[in-house]
């Protein structure tokens, strides 16, 4: 049977104009997301997000009580997951599946409402889909996806705004949207600038429409801030939030070689695309602006990327819909159906192989990165602690996934390191000596060596704490399930 006899491969099977096109997309998706969804491992910052939940709903209060760099909805987000399901990380795998299924749907909708390209599928989709396989940390409930689906729909604002269609109440709304972007995920703070960018160079916005949506951008930011203010933490927002993400933040979790290794495909083929589309000639003024934004955006994605905490492979979401938007104009550009269904087969083949290929360390590019940093590993003080209200400095904050309690402020390690080492050595005692008093944990891990460098040893004098190494404190009368220390 030859391709014309056969219409409905891959590319033929979501040409058709059938809505029903999404629901076995996401289906398929399910199906693809299967291996990992039964039998991954935790990764660092599922444990983390989680575990900054669990605190949460234990009545501490974000940044005053707790001291991390996430942004304060996604917190509250891990905070209603955790509640709901617990520390389960399928909750998050599959909370963002059904986000991705969502996003997907929105980026066809988007191109389709706005005749990006020159024919009417559910192809869109399918591409936006595809690319969500470029790793398998895309397969969590990260704040930088839950982020790009705000950012999504700041983008159909955009083109509506291009075609004169966009009312004060939407630019307000696109604002907000642009507002809980951020809110999610601080480094989205670029798609702010490419925003006002856009409307600058693409549209003829007058001012009035501006501070309208400046004003819905800082609505939402605004009435954080004043929780915040309520609870006596304003000060802690802006120096773990806003001034550690931007100023003290870079500490890839993997290297660079490693990333490269993931976006590298990827990479090729849509600089290939990126060509191909704007040497084109077939476009109509409209979609010529439709992808001038599209570039802009990229940008943007790259600005997020640069100033991210982790740079993390998941941070590396933010491409997804500028990536997807010219490698589907590199498919539709194919003269003959049959060389565009064998570049797409092709193309699914490959981000399908290399992400399963890590995943499973069963390929020789595995062993040029380091990718098993992402994996929350076990610590030897898991059973020592396990069931214990503990304070960990300077640690991994995955070494708390076995203790009952997260028994001080000093969480993030390396925030908490900047904080204390602003203080003075006078501040930084009163600073533990008042955590240690408000949290009483039954067990001390001090991996930064601080309490010794205190001649009058507060914890054994103070808190009635035996010290059993270097770093190890337990109070009295707690055992341990191991002494020989």
């Amino acid at each position: 049977m030859n391709f014309k006899q056969n219409q409905r491969l891959l590319l033929g099977f979501f040409r058709i104009n059938d809505p029903y096109r999404l629901l076995i997309l996401f289906l398929a998706l399910l199906l693809l997301r299967l291996p990992y969804l039964i039998g991954s491992e935790p990764l660092v910052y599922e444990t983390n997000w989680l575990l900054i939940g669990e605190a949460l709903n234990s009545g501490k209060v974000l940044y005053k009580d707790l001291i991390s760099p996430i942004a304060p909805l996604s917190a509250w987000i891990y905070m209603g997951v955790e509640f709901i399901f617990g520390k389960s990380i399928l909750a998050l795998q599959i909370l963002s599946l059904l986000l991705v299924t969502y996003q997907f749907s929105l980026f066809n909708n988007i191109m389709l409402r706005n005749k990006a390209y020159n024919e009417n599928s559910y192809i869109p989709a399918l591409v936006y889909a595809l690319m969500m396989f470029s790793f398998y940390d895309f397969f969590t409930l990260s704040p930088a996806l839950i982020s790009l689906t705000f950012i999504l729909l700041v983008l159909d604002n955009i083109y509506l705004r291009i075609e004169n269609k966009l009312q004060d109440a939407t630019i307000l709304k696109t604002g907000i949207f642009m507002g809980l972007a951020v809110l999610f995920y601080l480094p989205s703070i670029f798609f702010l600038l490419a925003t006002l960018l856009s409307f600058a160079l693409l549209t003829s916005l007058v001012v009035r429409r501006y501070l309208l949506f400046l004003y819905g951008f800082i609505f939402p930011i605004a009435v954080v801030l004043i929780y915040f203010y309520w609870q006596e933490g304003i000060e802690a927002v802006y120096t773990q939030w806003i001034e550690f993400n931007f100023l003290d933040s870079v500490a890839p979790i993997i290297d660079l070689k490693s990333i490269l290794i993931i976006a590298i495909f990827p990479t090729i083929i849509f600089v290939i695309a990126l060509y191909k589309t704007f040497s084109a000639t077939r476009f109509t003024n409209y979609q010529l602006r439709v992808q001038q934004v599209m570039f802009i955006m990229f940008l943007a994605a790259v600005g997020s990327w640069w100033i991210s905490e982790l740079q993390a492979p998941f941070e590396l979401i933010v491409f997804i819909p500028s990536f997807a938007f010219f490698i589907i104009h590199l498919i539709f550009q194919f003269k003959k159906k049959v060389r565009a269904e064998i570049f797409t087969l092709v193309f699914s083949i490959l981000i399908l192989t290399i992400t399963y290929s890590i995943y499973y360390q069963n390929n020789y590019v595995h062993h040029f990165g380091n990718f098993n940093e992402l994996i929350s590993k076990k610590s030897i003080y898991e059973e020592k602690i396990e069931g214990k209200s503990v304070m960990i400095l300077g640690g991994h904050t995955d070494m708390y996934q076995t203790a009952g309690k997260i028994g001080t402020r000093f969480y993030h390690p390396l925030l908490s390191e900047v904080v204390l080492n602003e203080m003075s050595e006078k501040e930084q005692l009163i600073a533990l000596y008042d955590d240690i008093q408000k949290h009483q944990p039954e067990i001390i891990l001090d991996f930064l060596e601080i309490f010794n460098k205190y001649e009058s040893k507060i914890l054994v004098k103070n808190f009635e704490y035996h010290q059993k190494s270097k770093i190890l404190y337990i109070k009295k009368d707690i055992k341990l399930a191991d002494q020989n220390l």
